[in-house]
């Protein structure tokens, strides 16, 4: 192979190095927020073990790279042993998830340990491969010393390309792979790439002895040597500094960038990615530009412009935070809710991502590379050289996340901390500036510090407004300029503050532009309150504790409000856990006090700071009652806790006859994501109820074994005046009017959902068809077919029809008036609007009802037959009818109903 050819060949193993690095960072990093919980905490170890690794593998590969014979052959056999660990990887977690539990078991009272039990395992786990990836641009710097006549912008070309793979693969990894083959097959198809590489590296490597440069390296600055690095120096202190700088600073700008764009474009697995992608390749391209054959390398001058350019940047967009938004605001003002305009958002969220964090990425991770082309003027050790520079920027990389996470955002917010990065780089290009006796570098940098110096003295109340309202979930048809002007006139904000994970704001509407309400957001969606979702918080508790009155220990995952865990407080319970990894929440939760009844001061209460999962999985206490509340599973990391593993988790904590109860809810969600939540319950739980909380919301009662429920069993709970005064706060004054919430009972609820995918740990696929069913913001139908009330009246339990069927209409529409239900055509039933019509309905309506549907058919004596116990009869009726129509739903549905009642018989 000709020379050029095997350089351009080389280039490209390299591009896919890069893709497959970010491909395991993505997919390692899920693996262990799985094992250790979702905290930021947790979430910091893995990402600072990770960046650790890579500086250690700059470290050490660079002292060794330039005295290698075939540093191409070497970087051949890492990319073999990284593609053999990674096929390896899932046994070695699975090993390390049990040490976690058979040592954390002990730890979990002791917080400090339990991290940096998280830590070991982290390091145990990450820091042979990422040890590996480091390793391998210093072999290649050093192939290119001995190859290449220019091999700093050799170097430079090559630390841009491998940039452009990363973000290539992170695009793979957050829109495709994971969510087409799971976890696992991404890994193997990661690990095929890597081996693919190591083989053409290996045979690229010993195709001949590279030829030297022509002469002695090209000297870039020959008239300022002197004033840049010595002959046969090592890497001079100032450039080591001026990376670590740099990299702090690049990490810092992409985590508050992170966090602020998912206030906007909503706080999706796949926002997160577009800003990612923005930010690596914003570096890749400022890489290129230094590499560039054109580029003069001018030295320091250069570096004082660059960050100049990103001080002024970074400043100018936190001034302009309401004008920017507006634009994005337009930019999507009559977009279509569809397929095709979810795909026009995600590029527009990249377009913006690009200019908000990219710019400044380019122009901060151009130093990189500049650095490599000075620093390698004298032709000596590049391969060393380059080693040290990454490894020197890699450490400002893992100090710049930990000092913005949790001492800047902490302390200054979100906004204080944008305006704090900006001022040190400000100050940075003063310090370059007075240290190079550059005149106009003098002026500019000063300019650089005095404008995110002045965001410091200017008001905040406008981020604050804009970053809360949740402008993901605006939709306009035109563009209202005076939305952002009123939401400041009539709504208050009480409570607002940035933690490293989220940011939680609590709201007092005046109830001139909306109803009045006090509410909760977390990353601007609503959370919990006063509002329209005041009913299903008060049932989420009241429903399992009804039925288990005498419950002693309740797990409840998610605070929010507190109105939820408060109503624990009307039972007899002898302890309340509480799993909320977001502390501000718990501060604002004090802003409910008047409704969670100081919940968190009560003595039996006692709330873990620390990932829900976690907490279940170190403490082996069982529960009579386990409550889910987080409902949103487009949003990042939520999608967890409705997986199978969670489930089974739950059901491995409850004590014999416990009940989980789950809240999800139906609005701004598609039929598949609410089945595949249902199926997955389902698969855990046999025995299952569905009932209609509110408008949107839904509670699912599941449990190993059947309860026994019904205007009876509520009845007592019903006795105690805390209880009743609760439930008549949402219009339920009676056993028989609770009763009339229920859409499923435990004859139909596990049967409602048909075959399908689960949402599991190793193929979360919830993650990704969830945010595009927000983004559609469609309603999900799913129960109106399946609903006992309505459609289903011939399953449903004979007593509960009549109990529901001599409720009055009055009481009805007051119940259903002001939280209303899930299923549209019982609303339209109730009020006799057009929705009821031809409805069949067990309540008394306005208008007549038709009768129970299929009534007098085949389908509609299988349901009798099912109902009265006479299972082979209905299973022959069933049986015929999906002859003569397979793909008919309600025989489906009743073949479900017939195999879930077997299953309960045995």
């Amino acid at each position: 192979m000709q020379s050029k050819q095997r350089d351009w060949a080389i280039l490209g193993l390299f591009f896919c190095s890069g893709a497959t690095a970010l491909v395991y960072e993505v997919v390692w990093s899920k693996f262990l927020a799985q094992m250790f919980g979702s905290t930021i905490y947790a979430q910091t170890v893995v990402l600072a073990v990770f960046m650790g690794g890579l500086a250690l593998g700059n470290k050490l590969f660079g002292r060794w790279a330039d005295g290698l014979r075939r540093p191409v052959q070497a970087y051949g056999w890492l990319e073999l042993a990284i593609g053999l660990y990674a096929l390896a990887f899932p046994a070695l977690d699975r090993a390390a998830d049990g040490l976690f539990v058979a040592l954390g078991t002990g730890w979990i009272e002791r917080p400090l340990l339990l991290t940096a039990l998280k830590g070991v395992l982290a390091a145990g786990l990450l820091l042979g491969p990422t040890i590996l990836m480091g390793g391998t641009l210093p072999l290649l710097a050093a192939w290119l010393q001995k190859h290449s006549a220019d091999a700093g912008r050799g170097s430079a070309r090559f630390y841009s390309v491998n940039s452009l793979g990363a973000v290539t693969g992170s695009g793979l990894a957050g829109f495709f792979l994971v969510q087409q083959f799971g976890m696992v097959a991404t890994l193997q198809i990661a690990a095929a790439v890597n081996i693919l590489i190591a083989l053409a590296a290996l045979y690229l490597g010993g195709t001949g002895e590279p030829k030297a440069g022509s002469g002695k390296p090209k000297t870039e600055i020959t008239n300022r040597k002197s004033e840049i690095v010595n002959q046969k120096s090592p890497l001079p202190l100032w450039a080591g500094l001026t990376v670590f700088f740099t990299g702090g600073v690049s990490m810092g700008l992409e985590v508050l960038a992170a966090r602020s764009l998912a206030l906007v474009f909503g706080s999706s697995l796949q926002s997160f990615a577009i800003v990612l992608m923005a930010f690596i390749l914003g570096i890749g391209l400022g890489a290129a530009w230094i590499a560039s054959p054109k580029r003069k390398v001018t030295g320091p001058g250069l570096i004082v412009v660059l960050l100049c350019l990103a001080a002024l940047w970074v400043a100018f967009l936190v001034f302009n935070i309401e004008r920017g938004v507006d634009f994005y605001r337009i930019a999507r003002t009559g977009l279509g809710r569809t397929e095709m305009g979810y795909l026009y958002h995600q590029l527009l969220a990249g377009g913006i991502a690009l200019v908000v964090l990219g710019l400044p990425a380019a122009w901060i991770g151009a130093v990189v590379p500049l650095m490599i082309r000075l620093v390698s003027a004298d032709g000596f050790k590049l391969g060393g050289k380059v080693g040290a520079l990454l490894t020197w920027n890699t450490l400002g990389a893992v100090s710049g996340v930990l000092f913005t996470g949790f001492v800047l955002m902490p302390v200054a917010g979100l906004r204080g901390a944008f305006a704090t990065l900006a001022l040190l780089l400000g100050l940075a290009a003063l310090g370059f500036a007075w240290q190079r006796r550059l005149r106009f570098g003098l002026a500019g940098a000063a300019l650089a510090c005095l404008l995110p110096a002045s965001l410091f003295v200017v008001g905040d109340s406008g981020w604050k407004h804009v970053m809360s309202s949740g402008v993901f979930r605006i939709w306009e048809t035109t563009f209202e300029p005076r939305l952002m002007p009123l939401r400041k006139q009539h709504m208050e904000i009480l409570f607002y503050e940035d933690a490293p994970d989220a940011t939680v704001s609590v709201e007092e509407v005046d109830g001139v532009i909306a109803p009045a309400m006090r509410g909760m957001r977390t990353n601007g969606k609503p959370e919990g309150g006063t509002g329209t979702d005041f009913s299903t918080q008060l049932l989420v508790t009241h429903l399992p504790m009804l039925v288990r009155p005498d419950a002693k220990d309740v797990f409840m995952l998610g605070l929010g409000s507190g109105i939820s865990a408060g109503a624990l407080l009307d039972y007899p319970v002898g302890q309340i856990i509480i799993g909320e990894n977001c502390e501000p929440v718990i501060r604002a939760s004090d802003y409910f006090a008047d409704w969670n009844r100081h919940v968190l001061r009560d003595p039996r209460v006692r709330i873990w700071t620390e990932d829900a999962r976690t907490v279940l999985k170190l403490r082996p206490q069982l529960y009579d009652v386990i409550i889910t509340q987080p409902s949103n599973p487009w949003m990042a990391g939520i999608g967890s806790v409705f997986s199978r593993e969670y489930y089974q988790l739950c059901a491995n904590r409850l004590k014999p006859g416990g009940i989980v109860a789950n809240w999800f809810h139906v609005y701004e969600i598609s039929d598949e994501v609410v089945a595949m939540v249902l199926r997955t319950f389902c698969d855990v739980f046999p025995h299952v109820e569905i009932w209609d909380a509110a408008q949107g919301d839904i509670i699912m009662l599941g449990s190993l074994t059947p309860w026994p429920s019904g205007p009876e069993v509520f009845r007592a709970a019903l006795q105690r005046p805390e209880v009743s005064r609760d439930l008549a706060m949402i219009d339920i004054h009676t056993p028989e009017m609770l009763l009339a919430r229920q859409l499923a009972s435990q004859r139909t609820g596990a049967a409602v959902a048909a075959p399908g995918p689960l949402q599991t740990d190793l193929h979360p696929r919830l993650e990704y068809i969830a945010p595009k069913a927000f983004f559609i913001g469609g309603r999900a139908r799913l129960f109106d077919r399946y609903d006992e009330r309505t459609r289903q009246q011939l399953l449903a339990p004979p007593a509960k029809n009549a109990v529901l069927a001599d409720l009055p209409l009055v009481g009805l529409q007051k119940l259903f008036g002001t939280f209303s239900t899930v299923n549209g055509e019982l609303s339209g039933a109730v009020f006799g609007t057009a929705s009821g019509n031809g409805v069949p309905c067990v309540f008394p309506t306005p208008n007549p009802a038709p009768p129970p549907e299929g009534q007098g058919t085949l389908l509609g004596m299988a349901a009798l037959a099912l109902n009265a116990g006479e299972l082979t009869q209905a299973a022959q009726m069933i049986q015929y009818a999906l002859q003569q129509q397979p793909n008919n739903l309600q025989a489906q549905y009743l073949k479900r109903v017939l195999d879930l009642q077997l299953r309960q018989r045995r």
